[in-house]
């Protein structure tokens, strides 16, 4: 029955894509009213913000201008990647469009299109995933004569079509409960067995809550069906997507904290890779130190190098000094290291009694971090790393390996 009210629901949601306002109503003429349009980063993918979770249509428009000496010219208009596809005016004239995620747009505009006040407007169509304008900052501009107008910046944007109001998600076979396991798991069992290495991926990122108990539930009944207590070693979920211009909340904080929870298990071990990823790359193209922090585990639990340093610094335990909270570590047989030219640390936020997290300076004192912020009094917790992206983080041990994010709270 769900299935067939899936289908049901997923002609709908099509068809609405089909008839979707924006083109009807002309939305990428230079006259169209934006004042209550809301307002994105580009380049940046939709599971970012507001826009998380939905597919459909979404318009982007951004006004920019350019010197009078550059008019009259042809032009080169570069998005980027889009996902999945993409119309694209300029001044109300269409440049080009393309059908198909991850594939850069580059346009050609016309000599007489351009005026020293001009209009884009973007109509992206999405299907699954995070859509958007995602590809590189460098990759998006104007190019006029050679000369290089940037267009990275708040674009404005409004919903045509949401999944969210059908109610529709996608749910085709890979999705059935029990598949994959049956057809590539179940297979295996009674095979021989070193242990098992885990690539965690990002599609339930948003639910921690349940992830807490299915991750450890999927070791143990692993480990049952082989009747073998083997190691197990996961990819903790790497950077990824803007950084977070003030401390926020994070479903990927969320996440990783819960992978770190798993670390209670028996023979387990995890690779931070918070300083591996890419902001506009779900996939990084550095696998290679992924596997390296991975074999770490293997070679210092598994084959006898129990001189290799397997692991960073992580949280153990949080208490106050005076206005400071003092951060212990465990895995701290190595020194602390700010990997900083200038040797001071970031990527630290600490609260007090009303939760509200500030920024926070931090300096490692006695293989310790102690956190500080003046204006805040009293502090009870503190957070590291804590965001989708937090491409600031620097706390390293060192034989190289960085601090893995966490949340502490002062006991009561």
């Amino acid at each position: 029955e769900y299935i067939k009210h899936s289908d049901k629901v997923k002609k709908e949601f099509e068809q609405a894509i089909i008839n979707e306002p924006g083109e009807k109503e002309k939305w990428y003429l230079e006259n169209t009213p934006t004042e209550n349009w809301k307002e994105h980063i580009v380049p940046s993918l939709w599971s970012n913000e507001e826009l998380s979770g939905i597919d459909g249509v979404v318009w982007f428009t951004y006004q920019f201008s350019i010197p009078a000496n550059c008019l009259g010219q042809d032009a080169e208009l570069s998005l980027g990647t889009i996902d999945d596809d993409d119309i694209t005016w300029v001044n109300g004239h269409e440049v080009g469009r393309t059908v198909g995620y991850d594939l850069k747009r580059l346009y050609k505009i016309p000599a007489e299109v351009l005026k020293e006040q001009n209009t884009i407007t973007i109509k992206i169509s999405d299907y699954r995933g995070g859509g958007g304008l995602y590809g590189p900052k460098d990759e998006v501009y104007l190019k006029v004569n050679n000369r290089i107008f940037p267009l990275c910046d708040n674009w404005k944007y409004k919903v045509a079509v949401s999944s969210a109001q059908y109610d529709y998600v996608e749910y085709g076979p890979n999705a059935f409960p029990s598949l994959l396991f049956n057809a590539m798991i179940h297979p295996l069992v009674g095979l021989g067995m070193k242990g098992v290495i885990w690539y965690q991926g990002e599609n339930n990122a948003a639910r921690a809550n349940e992830y807490i108990d299915l991750f450890p539930a999927l070791i143990k009944d692993w480990r049952s069906r082989w009747n073998n207590e083997f190691p197990f070693y996961w990819v903790q979920l790497a950077n990824f997507m803007s950084p977070a211009k003030q401390p926020s909340e994070s479903h990927w904080a969320n996440l990783r904290d819960t992978q770190s929870k798993t670390l209670a298990l028996p023979h387990t071990g995890q690779a931070v890779i918070i300083d591996i990823g890419e902001e506009n790359d779900i996939h990084p193209r550095n696998k290679q130190d992924v596997g390296k922090r991975l074999a770490l585990h293997a070679l210092h639990n598994d084959y006898g190098y129990n001189s290799i340093v397997c692991t960073g610094p992580i949280f153990q335990s949080v208490k106050r000094i005076g206005d400071a909270l003092e951060i212990t570590f465990n895995a701290c047989d190595e020194q602390l290291v700010a990997r900083n030219k200038y040797g001071y640390l970031s990527g630290f936020a600490i609260a007090g009694a009303d939760g509200k997290y500030q920024w926070a300076q931090a300096k490692i004192e006695n293989n310790k971090v102690i956190v500080w912020n003046k204006e805040i009094q009293q502090p009870v917790s503190v957070r590291y790393a804590w965001g989708d992206n937090p491409n600031d983080a620097n706390l390293y041990n060192a034989a190289g390996l960085p601090a893995s994010p966490f949340e502490g709270h002062i006991s009561q």
